[in-house]
């Protein structure tokens, strides 16, 4: 009887356990993009991260020269990046989507998607997408082609002029999201250093 007793109390405490971890599973908020404050104020504030400690993973798109100016203005401000290339890559759309769930690996601080078009394979992309959210990464779509319909799998979508006077530095623009500070959910960047 008292053996029967200890077990059971095992799998009561087992079971108690499984419930207390359970909202630890995931730590993505639940209505919003990691790293996305939005325009207002958040209830939660960041306590920011040291740009020395922020790690980048970018997964490239077909643009090699473009990718190379946001890689450039990244170094220039003092921000680690690490490239994903896909240019030669026999099947692009897979190897970024395999890049995306390396980075979340790698427990980069952000990830950056150039050029993502997820109209040839949104269910692919979705599931890579969700385990970036699920690792509580954020995500910024840089001058994206088709963006995923759900929202909540990315903090911000940055569209790159050079030329805009009042465009956002990108390195500035990467921070805010990284830090959960308030931003717009499109944002003109630019690449310029000055």
């Amino acid at each position: 009887m008292a053996q029967g007793m200890g077990a059971f109390v095992r799998r009561v405490g087992v079971v108690l356990l499984a419930a207390a971890l359970m909202p630890l599973a995931s730590c993505a908020p639940g209505g919003a993009a990691i790293g996305d404050a939005g325009s207002g104020e958040s209830d939660v504030r960041s306590t920011g991260m040291e740009r020395n400690d922020v790690s980048i993973g970018m997964v490239g798109s077909h643009e090699a020269s473009a990718d190379g100016l946001v890689l450039d203005a990244y170094d220039h401000a003092g921000l680690d990046a690490s490239y994903v290339r896909l240019r030669d890559s026999a099947d692009p759309m897979e190897a970024g989507q395999r890049a995306v769930r390396d980075l979340v690996s790698r427990q980069v601080a952000v990830i950056v998607i150039s050029g993502l078009d997820v109209s040839r394979d949104a269910d692919g992309w979705n599931d890579a997408l969700n385990s970036v959210r699920t690792a509580g990464i954020p995500v910024i779509l840089l001058n994206p082609i088709h963006e995923p319909e759900d929202a909540r799998l990315y903090a911000a979508s940055f569209t790159v002029n050079d030329r805009a006077t009042d465009a956002t530095p990108i390195d500035k623009a990467t921070m805010l999201v990284v830090d959960d500070r308030a931003h717009e959910r499109n944002l003109m960047v630019s690449t310029v250093t000055r």
